[in-house]
């Protein structure tokens, strides 16, 4: 499976210096754009957490190509959440992508359970994604494996990184190219 994790970089500092309602409209513009994207490159989103989404990879359906889906799937949330930001000062995207086994399932209490993945691939998805820059990609060693051969991607080697709970630094790339998930 692939894991993207997306969030909006300084969300936090944008809402406190907005109304709530300023904040819940800019969310919704975003969603409106980025949820249609997903769906078109056969992602399904695991949750939302207010500014942030769980988007999993051949998770439901066989996608052997899953890296790919989740590689092409980021650049266009990307691009688009960057047309949306440009000139309004809103928040833009970063995400992180990792590749690889994951327990999936429901989980919680009595009278309140929830589907969700659990296991390293999709804690260091999220640490990556908590690594990249605004409007920046990062994925893990899994998954630039699976990318090294695409021409239309481009992976810039950003050396090991140190992330929170992992003992070892690891090894990421920003992601960055021209292919989209609508082709």
């Amino acid at each position: 499976m692939s894991a993207l994790f997306a969030d909006l970089a300084g969300f936090t500092s944008f809402s406190e210096v907005h109304e709530p309602t300023e904040v819940i409209s800019m969310l919704n513009t975003y969603w409106a754009a980025v949820v249609p994207i997903i769906d078109a490159s056969g992602g399904s989103i695991e949750h939302f957490a207010g500014d942030g989404v769980l988007v999993l990879f051949n998770a439901f359906v066989e996608q052997p190509d899953h890296p790919a889906r989740a590689a092409r799937c980021a650049l266009d949330v990307v691009r688009s959440s960057d047309a949306i930001a440009a000139g309004n000062g809103w928040p833009r995207f970063r995400v992180g992508i990792n590749s690889g086994a994951v327990v999936a399932g429901t989980v919680g209490a009595a009278g309140r359970r929830s589907f969700a993945t659990i296991g390293d691939t999709t804690n260091l998805a999220s640490r990556l994604m908590s690594a990249a820059e605004p409007g920046g990609i990062v994925v893990g060693p899994s998954t630039a494996i699976h990318l090294e051969a695409m021409a239309e991607l481009d992976l810039t080697p950003l050396g090991p990184l140190e992330v929170k709970g992992k003992r070892e630094p690891i090894n990421a790339w920003l992601l960055s190219g021209t292919i989209s998930s609508t082709r």
